[in-house]
């Protein structure tokens, strides 16, 4: 077991597992990250956003925000209607949006919260009734893409996509700011923006272990760094890993974010708290990409864990009670890498 020296200043540091991904189990980067702090004594908060994210989809303060959004559609085609004809998409897209009337959803969000509440019970054995539950979400997530057009907003979320290009940074910026389908805004005010006012992280870390989770996590980071320029922000995960060639090169995604940790994360996420915690001082840190006076920055030092040295994952503070599954999943790793 690794053994860390208690710290006197000890940070608070807030780790967010971004969308979109399966809500069926947490992701083991959290608890895994958050096991190393809390045994150097930080205090640690996960937020599994993704999630949350879900449950809030499929409930009536969504799914009624989601039909203000499809009347103000509606108001702005017909008024573009008068301007100039629509093309045969927009029509086409107009006839949909009317057809998802304030009856059909107020329907649509009963039937949601009942198959939520059908895939987190035993009914969750019974076939018929779990492809109906299936059915309502599709439903509903079809709705959410409406309200978002030309976004599309999927369950299972692998098929989910923004009308942006996604490793193109200059894409990746545009979608950040588009307010009309960029559906992680909202995402981020209804959940990261107030657990961060109620929690005040001095750091905060996002986990992008897929690349469908960079839209959700550059929207996040770009919306922390404007309401909150005081938090370090860090980004860390496999996805980060996979462009450790190229972030050195992106000085304009450099304005989203602090710094980011590539390979393993736990020990170099460690030592980013403690000397944010001390001198500031982050040249001795290793895997580590950071912007400073001069420019961006990568560390010369890597370091592979030892994972008979790392605590057990740490799990306390996830919302377990709200993934989508009949039995309370928890994820094991017995070895990384090839053995």
């Amino acid at each position: 077991m690794i053994r860390h020296h208690k710290i006197p200043d000890r940070k608070k540091v807030m780790l967010i597992f971004p969308p979109d991904w399966f809500p069926s189990e947490p992701y083991l980067s959290l608890p895994t990250l958050t096991a190393t702090l809390r045994s150097a004594g930080h205090i640690v908060i996960q937020k599994d956003v993704n999630v949350e994210m879900f449950d809030w989809f499929f409930s009536h303060d969504f799914l009624q925000k989601v039909s203000g959004k499809i009347n103000q559609r509606i108001k702005q085609l017909r008024k573009e209607s008068t301007v100039r004809g629509l093309d045969e998409h927009e029509i086409e897209h107009l006839h949909a949006l009317i057809n998802r009337t304030p009856d059909r959803i107020s329907d649509l969000t009963r039937k949601a919260e009942t198959a939520k509440h059908l895939v987190r019970a035993q009914d969750f054995y019974d076939a018929e009734k779990l492809v109906w539950a299936l059915n309502i979400f599709n439903e509903v997530m079809h709705t959410i893409s409406l309200a978002y057009a030309p976004a599309r907003i999927c369950m299972p979320p692998m098929e989910t996509n923004l009308p942006y290009k996604l490793f193109v940074s200059s894409e990746l910026l545009k979608a950040v700011h588009d307010t009309n389908v960029n559906v992680y805004r909202d995402v981020y005010e209804y959940i990261v923006r107030p657990a961060i006012e109620r929690e005040c992280p001095d750091i905060i870390g996002i986990s992008i272990a897929f690349k469908q989770q960079l839209f959700s996590s550059m929207t996040f980071c770009a919306l922390i760094k404007e309401q909150f320029p005081h938090i370090h922000v860090t980004i860390g995960g496999n996805t980060v890993t996979r462009l450790r060639d190229v972030l050195p090169e992106k000085p304009d995604l450099f304005t989203l974010f602090d710094s980011a940790v590539i390979f393993e994360g736990e020990t170099s996420f460690l030592r980013l708290v403690e000397a944010l915690s001390n001198d500031g001082n982050l040249s001795k840190i290793p895997n580590l990409i950071y912007m400073e006076t001069t420019g961006i920055s990568m560390s010369s030092l890597t370091r592979a864990e030892d994972i008979s040295e790392l605590p057990p994952p740490g799990f306390d503070g996830l919302p377990l009670e709200k993934y989508f599954s009949p039995e309370l999943i928890l994820p094991y790793l017995a070895t990384r890498g090839c053995y």
